[in-house]
């Protein structure tokens, strides 16, 4: 099934090198790194195929402060991202993230200070339809940050009517 690409949210001034984790939706752990600025690196441990699989680090290694934080997967699984950008060094820049999940939240990480920055908001929902990130990086840090999610199965929905009926893009077709 295809998966659809949210975002990226970002600050004005948006550059930096991009980077892509898509289709790695099975997160077991997650690194960040911070400073009184912002956020400077975002690290995710996947498992993929058995096996645990790290990323890269995506942003700088400019920061005093850090947090790994372990999901109880695999009944933990994240349900929204939030946090806001500003302007920094004249890049944009995450100034702070928070990650909720199933079980609880984590963060937020990076500045505490609020001024009238963008915020952004992504709620991926209680069922399992988050499948990685994506964004940009520079030297300062991040520079924007999006989600992938795949859309829901028939197998996921509880129909309050049993006589409802789904309609597929297969059976329109065999209709034609």
């Amino acid at each position: 099934m295809d998966m659809i690409k949210v975002g990226p949210a970002k600050g004005q001034g948006c550059s930096g090198s991009f980077w892509d984790e898509k289709g790695r939706g099975e997160l077991a752990q997650f690194f960040v790194a911070y400073n009184g600025i912002g956020v400077s690196s975002l690290q995710f441990l996947f498992y993929e195929n058995s096996t645990l699989v790290l990323s890269d680090k995506h942003g700088s290694d400019n920061c005093n402060k850090f947090n790994a934080i372990v999901l109880d997967y695999p009944s933990e699984f994240l349900t929204s991202i939030s946090g806001q950008f500003g302007l920094t060094y004249g890049y944009s820049y995450l100034k702070t993230i928070s990650f909720c999940t199933n079980k609880g939240s984590y963060g937020p990480f990076g500045s505490t200070a609020t001024d009238g920055s963008d915020f952004f908001n992504f709620e991926i929902g209680n069922y399992r339809s988050f499948c990685g990130f994506h964004g940009t990086g520079h030297g300062h840090g991040i520079g924007s940050i999006g989600v992938y999610v795949k859309p829901i199965t028939t197998s996921m929905i509880h129909f309050r009517n049993p006589l409802v009926k789904v309609k597929r893009e297969e059976d329109q077709e065999k209709k034609v």
